[in-house]
């Protein structure tokens, strides 16, 4: 199965958005990651994978190839991590692909499943911004920063299982408010929400 998720690049003072690209087939298992990266982004394998397990998610043993492009722009640090384990996730069906097309994701992956704050996260949100997207998820270290671009809407988490667990629409949000037509609604605010992404409406 296929699937995408988006981050963003910083070189200088420019950002770039990234899109994380996921296939997972059958075949000789295996986890590769291609798009020009550093060491510490080609770490992301094994933070990914264990971080996925021990937050409570299986990776079955498939052939996995992870795809950061452009692939001619070099990726660097470590906030790739959530993109990739939600692009995988994605692809292992746990939520469908409509309900993270529009957000942007950043953060480290730490071996037990938390997500830790990561440096250069205002540019990143200000790029995902300028290319149109108006929902961004990053670490709960990270919310002030990324609160500094208006119009985009930011979500903080402590751990992949919270956020798969928001994807899923099983947490609940009073701070909520109608969006795009009844029966739906968008998130007024850094908290949890009402039922799941998938019930977001986008501008």
């Amino acid at each position: 199965m296929f699937s995408v998720s988006y981050c963003a690049a910083v070189h200088g003072i420019d950002g770039c958005l990234i899109r994380v690209e996921a296939d997972v087939s059958n075949g000789l298992p295996g986890f590769s990651l291609v798009g020009f990266l550093s060491s510490e982004v080609k770490e992301a394998r094994e933070r990914v994978q264990i971080g996925m397990k021990n937050a409570g998610f299986s990776c079955p043993p498939k052939k996995i190839t992870i795809n950061l492009s452009p692939a001619d722009i070099r990726k660097g640090g470590t906030g790739y991590d959530l993109a990739i384990a939600v692009s995988l996730l994605t692809a292992f069906g746990y939520f469908p692909q409509e309900y993270i097309k529009k957000i942007l994701f950043i953060g480290e992956l730490s071996l037990e499943g938390r997500i830790k704050e990561i440096h250069g996260v205002l540019p990143m949100v200000y790029t995902a911004y300028e290319q149109g997207m108006k929902w961004c998820v990053v670490p709960k270290g990270n919310v002030p920063e990324a609160k500094i671009v208006k119009g985009m809407h930011v979500f903080g988490v402590g751990s992949l299982q919270e956020l798969v667990t928001v994807l899923q629409g099983e947490m609940s949000d009073e701070e909520t408010v109608p969006k795009g037509g009844a029966g739906r609604s968008v998130v007024k605010s850094y908290g949890t929400v009402t039922a799941g992404f998938q019930n977001l409406t986008f501008e």
